[in-house]
């Protein structure tokens, strides 16, 4: 496979929020459910107080960063990025709420790309860690989450009983 083109990130529309907003609260609720966290019910109403809770101003929300990912020339979106920046003892930290490519865009090296320009942005924005979350289940990001450097730092495990 070929490097995949560079890939930019531009604030997200009001537009776009809005469609990505409808979309990923149902999609992290499917997830958990997933997982076997909850039923498809609970997980429902837990994204949608989650999203809530997290973007009470949408794009506007305090310390959230949400971009739409861009590639090629003319540049044309790929996908998205979402980062909140945390404040601790230790210095600034960027925390990876959700990070995502298109569908039809996938197993191009956009993954990776758009992954280092979150970094990237992190960066410029003072941080000087990234962490992120990821289901057991999704041995794809797993992958690329290693093979970017990065490390567990907690484990959650399950016995059905």
């Amino acid at each position: 496979m070929a490097d995949a083109a560079p890939v930019r990130l531009r604030r997200m529309t009001q537009e776009e929020f809005d469609t990505y907003r409808a979309g990923s609260e149902r999609a992290y609720a499917l997830e958990m459910a997933a997982s076997g966290q909850l039923d498809l019910d609970a997980a429902e109403k837990r994204s949608a107080l989650e999203y809530a809770e997290l973007l009470p101003d949408g794009l506007d929300s305090p310390q959230m960063h949400l971009w739409t990912a861009e590639a090629g020339d003319p540049a044309e979106p790929v996908g998205l990025g979402w980062i909140e920046l945390r404040e601790r003892s230790s210095g600034v930290t960027a925390w990876v709420y959700d990070v995502k490519v298109d569908a039809e865009r996938r197993g191009r090296g956009l993954g990776r790309a758009l992954m280092e320009a979150l970094h990237d942005a992190a960066r410029d924005l003072g941080a000087t860690s990234i962490s992120l979350n990821v289901f057991g289940h999704n041995a794809t990001a797993i992958h690329l989450y290693e093979s970017l450097g990065y490390a567990v730092t907690a484990q959650q495990m399950k016995h059905d009983l």
